[in-house]
């Protein structure tokens, strides 16, 4: 057996249309050997999904709405593990927010997480299986940077209810643990760039040589394979932990240039 075998498993990943994150859980788990059941809230994502992979089941869902997260749980039918890739960011000063913004950005983070993780949770206990969750949060739930508290608090959120749905759920043999990206290219990503520089590629540049331990551009993969290593067997002694997936970068007390200049 392979060590992150998920031969003969069923994982549905939320936000599987994505391009960035999204792709690579996909990639990473069909690797792994597992069926994958896509959700996107996006039907042009969902038939992006499809045409790529046609072996990979495409659904359309909200994930913070109950009654779209109880049908494609129906749809998908017994799932033996779960991602919850699905999110959306914010960076905006907390004081400039509006009170439907932080709404959606908590609705979809938290809300949409607490949703699809119950209806696992549930479908697994009533048919006396046991499974495996992932919940991606973000380098944002440890530490943070101006405009992006209200997306800060969203992830540090998801980490908190990782936490607690490992202790609830443990002794039915459900594991519940969580991976915590640095900076990857998505259409989020690379839209965020633009917003402090036209020079986005250069500013991306300077952010993996100045900030990150490990001088290399993440995508969507490394993210990927984290969460299968905790889906497989090889974690089995694992949960209720959120795994920094972030080429080191919230190691640093400063960025290289300063400590050059300190040393």
């Amino acid at each position: 057996m392979r060590v992150n075998d998920l031969t003969n498993q069923v994982v549905l990943i939320t936000g599987a249309g994505g391009l960035g994150i999204g792709r690579g859980m996909v990639e990473s788990v069909l690797e792994a050997g597992a069926t994958v059941v896509g959700v996107d809230l996006s039907a042009e994502a969902a038939g992006r999904l499809s045409e790529a992979y046609p072996q990979v089941r495409a659904l359309v869902g909200d994930v913070a709405d109950e009654a779209q997260v109880q049908r494609i749980f129906h749809e998908a039918g017994p799932v033996d593990a779960l991602i919850n890739s699905a999110g959306i960011g914010l960076v905006k000063p907390f004081h400039e927010v509006e009170a439907s913004e932080y709404d959606r950005v908590h609705d979809v983070d938290v809300r949409g997480t607490w949703l699809t993780c119950r209806a696992f949770a549930r479908q697994v206990l009533s048919q006396g299986r046991t499974g495996s969750i992932v919940n991606v949060s973000s380098v944002h739930g440890t530490a943070t940077t101006e405009g992006f508290a209200v997306y800060a608090a969203a992830k540090a959120a998801v980490e908190g209810l990782t936490r607690g749905m490992a202790i609830d759920l443990g002794s039915s043999g459900i594991r519940c643990n969580g991976v915590a990206p640095g900076y990857v290219p998505a259409e989020l990503g690379f839209g965020l760039p633009k917003d402090f520089s036209d020079e986005s590629k250069v500013l991306v540049d300077e952010h993996v040589n100045d900030f990150q331990v490990l001088n290399r551009l993440m995508d969507g993969r490394h993210i990927g394979d984290a969460a299968v290593f905790l889906l497989s067997d090889a974690a089995r002694g694992i949960t209720g932990q959120t795994l920094l997936v972030d080429a080191g970068l919230t190691l640093r007390l400063y960025n290289s240039s300063y400590s050059r200049r300190m040393n």
